[in-house]
């Protein structure tokens, strides 16, 4: 594409759209070189629009420095819009403002990632001029420092953000849209926490307020202090056995069962602050005049707390597992798993999916797994030496590996059911 002088002396440049020729007058004051380098810029954003790629940064930034009435050209044919006007400051700004309701770790959990967007792309940044490519480089250099999880959140939260100026008319395609980004579990950092070691750790507990801390984590699976610190003693119904959970949590309003393990460190405190009173005639009411006040009072923040439980677990001699209570909540969850309630009973009490609680929570314990293998291997003997299988295992089952005794217990499973009827 060049530009081309008029018999009256003016430039002009020449393009033709979507079957429609157009015009782009530059007048008198243009020098031949200068209205070939028009020329380029128009070859150039036609260029992009053509593979459906945002305009760079460098080509908005050439459009800006012409004069403004050929800027106001270029807007009027639409070949850089309103669009270019909205920076990525202006973005974060305005994201920020309308989720101002957000709980406060997940305002901050949006600004880190808007600061981690404003250091690699510039703050001055336009957002037409941030493509796929440019997203894909930014999850692979800056990103790519974290970790594989929080660079995975990172780019599902960057694709809300440039989501809200889709919304708003600022975008038209979302650049995050299809930068890919897998959902990934780092099974390194789950531990499985055990009865016994949770225990050990209670024995040296400053009191018993943080004893029933980690009972509600362990046991009651709930959300440490997120959940635990809405719990009012109100909240702990003594006559149907549950612990209600406040409408303003994560997963909204829900029942947990009271179990024995919570019951017993909350009847002390009970008992010795004498904050909760319930008639017999009226489950679930209280009228003591405390019993609406919350039981940690101020819990204080996720750090304070960490660091005050990594404390105890130190003094204890047990070694520190990672992900303090989420790996508390992730072995509540898999003990009741293993104990084979129903799908429907699982998500109303920790308020998850199955999706998400097998995804997250729910762990592979290696050592009672392959128990299991064993003791269906040991029943397999037992069926043999009683010639009820005899036909179909004529092999040696001593020498079969992990692997191969795993899929033994599937079809052992599968064609004679458990067992129980023939052992």
């Amino acid at each position: 594409m060049k530009a081309y002088k008029t018999s009256q002396g003016k430039w002009q440049v020449n393009y033709s759209e979507r079957g429609k020729q157009r015009t782009i007058h530059l007048g008198r004051d243009f020098t031949s070189g200068s209205a070939d380098r028009v020329a380029t810029i128009v070859t150039d954003i036609l260029s992009c629009r053509k593979r459906g790629d945002a305009v760079p940064l460098e080509i908005l930034r050439r459009v800006e420095n012409l004069p403004e009435r050929v800027r106001n050209s270029f807007e009027r044919h639409g070949l850089i819009g309103g669009v270019s006007s909205w920076t990525l400051a202006d973005l974060l700004e305005k994201f920020r403002e309308t989720k101002s309701h957000f709980k406060k770790t997940t305002q901050d959990f949006y600004r880190n990632f808007g600061n981690h967007l404003a250091a690699f792309f510039g703050s001055d940044c336009r957002l037409s001029a941030i493509g796929k490519l440019d997203c894909e480089r930014f999850k692979n250099q800056h990103l790519g420092k974290l970790a594989a999880c929080t660079t995975s959140r990172g780019l599902r939260a960057c694709r809300t953000i440039f989501k809200y100026a889709v919304d708003a008319g600022w975008l038209e395609n979302n650049p995050f849209k299809k930068v890919s980004s897998r959902v990934d579990v780092n099974l390194v950092r789950q531990s499985y926490v055990d009865n016994a070691t949770i225990y050990k750790v209670m024995e040296y507990c400053r009191d018993d307020y943080d004893r029933l801390l980690l009972a509600l984590a362990r046991f009651g699976g709930l959300r440490i202090p997120s959940e635990a610190g809405h719990l009012r003693y109100c909240d702990f119904d003594l006559v149907n056995n549950v612990i209600r959970i406040h409408q303003d949590t994560k997963t909204g309003a829900r029942e947990v069962p009271l179990f024995g393990e919570i019951r017993e460190i909350f009847d002390r405190i009970v008992v010795n602050l004498g904050k909760i009173s319930v008639p017999a005639d009226s489950p679930g009411e209280n009228y003591s005049a405390d019993s609406q006040a919350l039981v940690f009072g101020k819990l204080g923040n996720r750090g304070t707390i960490h660091n005050r439980i990594l404390a105890v677990i130190r003094a204890s001699g047990v070694p520190v597992w990672l992900k303090l209570f989420v790996n508390l909540r992730s072995s509540c969850i898999t003990d009741l798993v293993g104990r084979g309630y129903s799908e429907k009973t699982l998500d109303a009490i920790f308020g998850n999916s199955a999706r998400v609680r097998n995804l997250h929570y729910v762990q592979f314990l290696k050592d009672k797994e392959y128990s299991k293998v064993l003791e269906d291997a040991e029943r397999l003997r037992r069926l043999s030496v009683e010639n009820v299988v005899k036909k179909d295992t004529e092999f040696d089952i001593e020498s079969l590996d992990e692997g191969e005794l795993l899929r033994l217990r599937d079809w052992l499973l599968k064609r004679y059911g458990t067992g129980k009827q023939a052992g």
